[in-house]
């Protein structure tokens, strides 16, 4: 009996609600039954304070009853509490506890209608309160997917990270297919990117888990980005928002290899030559060995006004690399890295490691202590990169290590009047740098 007329309860209760949001209030504030309006919403609000939402609710029912609709956000940030809190109550009686749930998100609904400054907070603490509470798969993914168009860029980013899961998770069940994984991955991404420019504080490591969630999914193998995308892309080569998506999500893949890649980014480069067009052109003409193209490209990222400087600061170490391990160009490499650590220090540990490995590397003249001497610096450049980087300590010590050994004998530094401790300038390859004397007994 008790089931039965607690079915009956919510059922009067949501037939209110309807009613409630099409009142019209056309008598002040609190309506034309200002009197029980005002009345119960100080009766519940006592309980509210007290924390007794038990008593609460009904009062807060009756308040819901006579007051017009938009007359407190209170009233219904507090209904989101009581409804809660009953779902919490009845949670045995599923038939009832889904009636619950279906209140609480009507409440936030109510709460966004009329108060659409809020509908941002509002909106994603329902669809969290959705993924918590709905057993339904397919309801809760449409929610998540619902909140991402309709809020866009400003989607909070740990709606972008459960719904990446919930995609993730559907696939393995076989609920959704990899297409829809791929294009909701393609959908998520410049929306956290663009969040990671405007310093979201929970952009990067929603980035990092979108990421990671993408790459454990077992949908993002080349064999199926190339299966599913080339007879698309073959149709509509023009199509910007589709060849972006390819590129994207080879490029994540790591499927330089593939033809689909190299025919993609050329078509988005002819269609829109931004910075991003010009890095993965770059990554192209790399793997080819084309060095020219290469470094051209990549300094045109650099160059564009639309990158960030973080992003510049990215590009700027990886030419330094690159000028380093495949052109061989010293002194290039030492320009590109400083810049890098110019324009984001939180690149000074890689660039010291970096300019360690260039002195240990670049061919000095002179004599028995000058050849050696250069050993010096990149030591020095050692010491730097882990005191700016603790996590870079293991492998700068290991060249540290290694490099010591061919500091130069004491009575070959003794034969040309240096001595330990004393300054030192080392010339090699264009470079100069003061160093201290440091010789193996």
């Amino acid at each position: 009996m008790n089931k039965v007329m607690n079915k009956v309860s919510v059922l009067i209760f949501l037939a209110a609600l309807s009613l409630f949001t099409v009142q019209a209030s056309a008598q002040g504030k609190y309506g034309k039954d200002s009197v029980e309006c005002t009345r119960n919403l100080s009766f519940y609000n006592d309980y509210v304070k007290q924390g007794n939402l038990n008593e609460a609710a009904p009062l807060w029912r009756e308040a819901l009853r006579y007051c017009p609709p938009g007359v407190s956000q209170k009233l219904y940030v507090d209904g989101q509490s009581i409804m809660k809190f009953l779902i919490e109550k009845n949670k045995g009686n599923a038939t009832l506890k889904n009636s619950l749930i279906d209140s609480l998100i009507m409440m936030y609904d109510l709460r966004t209608q009329y108060f659409p400054k809020y509908a941002l907070g509002a909106q994603t603490n329902k669809v969290i309160d959705i993924v918590n509470l709905k057993s339904d798969d397919s309801y809760v993914f449409d929610a998540l997917q619902k909140n991402m168009n309709t809020f866009g860029s400003s989607t909070e980013p740990r709606i972008l990270v459960i719904a990446m899961q919930k995609a993730s998770e559907l696939y393995g069940k076989k609920t959704i297919d990899a297409e829809k994984v791929m294009s909701l991955y393609s959908q998520i991404s410049p929306i956290v990117e663009n969040q990671i420019k405007a310093n979201h504080p929970d952009a990067a490591q929603a980035k990092k888990d979108i990421d990671n969630l993408f790459a454990v999914s077992g949908v993002a193998s080349c064999e199926n980005i190339v299966a599913l995308f080339e007879p698309k892309f073959k149709a509509t080569p023009e199509d910007k928002e589709l060849v972006s998506g390819i590129v994207k999500l080879l490029n994540d893949g790591s499927c330089f290899q593939e033809p689909l890649f190299l025919s993609a980014v050329e078509s988005l480069y002819k269609m829109d030559p931004t910075y991003q067009s010009a890095y993965y052109l770059y990554k192209l003409y790399s793997i080819k060995d084309d060095h020219e193209n290469a470094v051209k490209m990549l300094q045109q990222a650099i160059d564009s006004d639309q990158s960030t400087a973080k992003e510049d600061a990215e590009y700027s170490y990886l030419l330094a690399s690159y000028y380093l391990g495949k052109l061989d160009n010293s002194a290039k490499a030492v320009a590109a890295a400083k810049q890098a650590m110019e324009l984001d220090p939180s690149y000074t540990g890689k660039v010291y490691m970096l300019l360690g490995s260039v002195w240990a590397s670049v061919r000095c003249g002179g004599n028995e202590v000058e050849q050696r001497a250069k050993w010096w610096v990149a030591v020095d450049y050692f010491m730097k990169a882990k005191n700016a980087d603790s996590s870079l300590t293991e492998e700068a010590d290991r060249f540290i290590s290694t490099y010591r050994q061919y500091f130069p004998l004491q009575e070959e530094a003794f034969m040309y009047d240096i001595v330990d401790g004393a300054s030192f300038t080392v010339s090699c390859g264009g470079m100069r740098e003061s160093t201290t004397v440091r010789t193996r007994k």
